[in-house]
C-alpha cells in the first residue's frame, strides 16, 4: 500500500518520492521533497523552522538559507499557487493552507495508472540492485566494500536531479535474491536497472556492471573496471564515479531521457540532447530548432536555454559556424538564462562555463564548472571541459590531470574526442610533443573533419620534425577551414599570447600561411 497525499491540484507519492501535478511528475531535489512531505503531514498546523530542520536534516547543523532555498523550490514547483499553498507565518514558520487528503492505492500498477498519466514525460526511474561480491560472505571485507559501493552509487545517482532513484533501504531488500530485471521493473515501476558483480584476485578488483531497460530486457550498456588495491574509500569513490558518470551519459545517448525535465513540452528535447552528444552538423541544427520551438512555448524553459547554448557552442567548436563575437554572445545569453531558470542543474553551470571560455573569461569558466561539480561530483563532462578550459588558460599540468580523470571515470563518453584534444593541446603547450601527437591522432581518428584536432596534430608533428606528415595534415585543415591562417589563430580563446604564438610556430612549420 502506497501513501498518497492529495492537495490542491497535486499529489505527493511518499513511497516513490514523487510530486505529481496536472502535467505529470515535477522534479524536486530530495531535501525539498522532504520539506513538502513534512509540511503536508502536518497540514493545518504551523511548523516552526527548528522542527523542519530537525525533520529534514536530523543531527546536521544547517543554515536558515538551506531551508529557505527548499521552500522557494517547492513554491516554484507548485506554480502560481505556491505561496498560497505553502504560506509563511511571520516569526513562527510555515503552514500548508489547503485541504490535504491522505489516500492509498490497492496496487502499485493501479496507482501508476491513476496518478501518473504523463509517465512518458516523467524523469527516468532507475533502481540499483545490490552489487554481488563474488565469494559472498566468506570474504567479509569484500562484502562490506561491495555494500558500500552500492550505497555510494545510489546516493550519487540521486544527486542527478533529472533522475528518480529508488532508495537504498528498498534496494537492499533484494540482496541475495535470485530475481530477473523485468520482475524488478514491475515491482518497483522503474525504467532501468543497474546490476553488477565484484571479484577480487590478489591485489586487484574487477567490477562488471550493466544498465538494462526493464520493459524490453535490452542491455543498454555494460563495462568492466579493473583497479589495483584493497577496499579503500578512495577506490570506492573511484568506482562509484565511474558507474554514475557512465550511466548518466548512456541514458542520454540511448534516448536522451535523463536530460529532459518533466514539464518539457516535447519529448523532443530529449532526442535533441542525444543529438548534442553525437554533435553532427545536422544533429546540432535539429537540436537548436527543437530548443527554439520549446522556447516559443515557454520563455523560461531552462532546459531549452541550456540546450540552445550548448548546441551553438558545439557548432562553433566543431567548425560548422564561425567562431566569432555573434556566436559568443548567443551562447552567453542563453547560458545565463539557463542558470537563472534552473540554478540547481549541473548542465546549466557547465554550459555557462563554455560561454565564459568563448568570452575568454577563463577564471569565471573555472568557477562555473566547479559549481557544476559541486552539484554532481561524478559529472565527467565538467571534469573534461575544465581540463580544456585550463589548457586554453595556460595551465597545462592541471588541464592534463582533469582530462585524464574524465577519461578514467567515463571511458565510453561520445564526447571523449574533446578530451583527447584537450590533452593534446595541453601537452603541446608544455612541449610534450610525443604524447601530444598520440592524443591529437586519437581526436582526428574519431573526428576526421575537426579543425581544432587537425590544427594541434599538424603543429605537434611539425615540432618533432615529421614535416611531410605535418604538411599533409595541414592540407586537410585548409580543406576543412580554407580561411585558416596563422594570423587567424588570435580568435581562439588563449589566455596567453605566448601560447597562441607557440601554436602558430608549429603550424607555420607545417605550411600554414601567415
Amino acid at each position: 500500500m502506497t501513501k498518497l497525499l492529495q492537495f490542491d491540484d497535486f499529489t505527493l507519492d511518499t513511497a516513490r518520492s514523487r510530486l505529481l501535478g496536472p502535467g505529470g511528475e515535477i522534479a524536486l531535489r530530495p531535501k525539498s521533497f522532504d520539506v513538502i512531505r513534512h509540511l503536508l503531514e502536518q497540514a493545518g498546523r504551523v511548523v516552526g523552522k527548528d522542527e523542519l530542520m530537525q525533520a529534514v536534516w536530523p543531527g546536521v547543523a544547517v543554515s536558515d538559507e538551506s531551508l529557505a532555498q527548499c521552500i522557494s523550490e517547492v513554491r516554484r514547483a507548485l506554480g502560481k499557487g505556491g505561496p498560497r499553498i505553502v504560506r509563511t507565518v511571520p516569526r513562527r514558520g510555515y503552514v500548508i493552507d489547503v485541504p490535504v487528503t491522505p489516500a492509498a492505492s490497492a496496487t502499485a500498477a493501479g496507482e501508476a495508472e491513476a496518478v501518473n498519466p504523463a509517465a512518458p514525460e516523467s524523469r527516468p526511474s532507475i533502481a540499483v540492485l545490490p552489487l554481488e561480491a563474488v565469494g559472498g560472505d566468506a570474504d567479509a571485507d569484500l562484502a562490506r566494500f561491495t555494500d558500500g559501493l552500492t550505497e555510494d552509487v545510489i546516493t550519487g545517482l540521486s544527486r542527478i536531479r533529472a533522475l528518480w532513484v529508488i532508495a537504498s533501504s528498498t534496494m537492499f531488500t533484494y540482496k541475495a535474491r535470485a530475481i530477473d530485471v523485468p520482475t524488478v521493473g514491475r515491482e518497483l515501476q522503474v525504467n532501468y536497472v543497474v546490476s553488477g558483480r565484484i571479484r577480487k584476485a590478489d591485489d586487484r578488483l574487477r567490477l562488471t556492471v550493466q544498465l538494462t531497460e526493464t520493459s524490453t530486457g535490452h542491455q543498454l550498456w555494460a563495462a568492466t573496471f579493473d583497479r589495483r588495491g584493497g577496499g579503500s574509500f578512495e577506490l570506492q569513490d573511484d568506482l562509484s564515479r565511474c558507474v554514475i558518470a557512465s550511466v548518466q551519459v548512456q541514458l542520454i545517448v540511448s534516448g536522451g531521457r535523463v536530460a529532459s525535465r518533466p514539464a518539457a513540452p516535447v519529448g523532443n528535447l530529449a532526442r535533441s540532447w542525444e543529438r548534442l552528444y553525437r554533435a553532427t552538423a545536422a544533429g546540432l541544427s535539429e537540436a537548436i530548432a527543437g530548443a527554439e520551438r520549446a522556447l516559443e512555448a515557454d520563455q523560461a524553459n531552462g532546459e531549452a536555454c541550456r540546450l540552445l547554448a550548448a548546441a551553438t557552442w558545439h557548432q562553433a567548436y566543431r567548425g560548422h559556424i564561425p567562431w566569432d563575437q555573434a556566436a559568443a554572445e548567443r551562447v552567453m545569453t542563453f547560458a545565463q538564462r539557463a542558470v537563472v531558470a534552473e540554478d540547481a542543474d549541473e548542465y546549466s553551470h557547465w554550459v555557462l562555463g563554455l560561454a565564459h571560455l568563448m568570452a575568454r573569461q577563463h577564471e569565471r569558466a573555472v568557477v562555473s564548472l566547479q559549481r557544476a561539480l559541486d552539484i554532481n561530483p561524478s559529472f565527467s563532462l565538467a571534469y573534461g571541459t575544465l581540463g580544456t578550459v585550463l589548457a586554453w588558460g595556460g595551465k597545462p599540468d592541471e588541464s592534463i590531470a582533469n582530462n585524464q580523470l574524465a577519461l578514467r571515470i567515463n571511458p565510453g563518453d561520445p564526447l571523449n574526442p574533446h578530451r583527447y584534444f584537450g590533452l593534446a593541446l595541453a601537452q603541446y603547450l608544455a612541449s610534450h610533443h610525443a604524447p601530444a601527437i598520440e592524443n591529437a591522432a586519437l581526436a582526428v581518428q574519431l573526428l576526421p573533419e575537426w579543425w581544432l584536432g587537425l590544427m594541434v596534430y599538424a603543429a605537434s608533428l611539425a615540432q618533432t620534425g615529421r614535416l611531410a606528415e605535418a604538411r599533409a595534415v595541414c592540407a586537410d585543415l585548409r580543406r576543412v577551414m580554407p580561411d585558416t591562417t596563422v594570423a587567424s589563430l588570435d580568435r581562439l580563446p588563449f589566455a596567453r599570447a605566448a601560447d597562441c604564438d607557440r601554436l602558430g610556430d608549429g603550424l607555420r612549420k607545417a605550411g600554414l600561411p601567415d
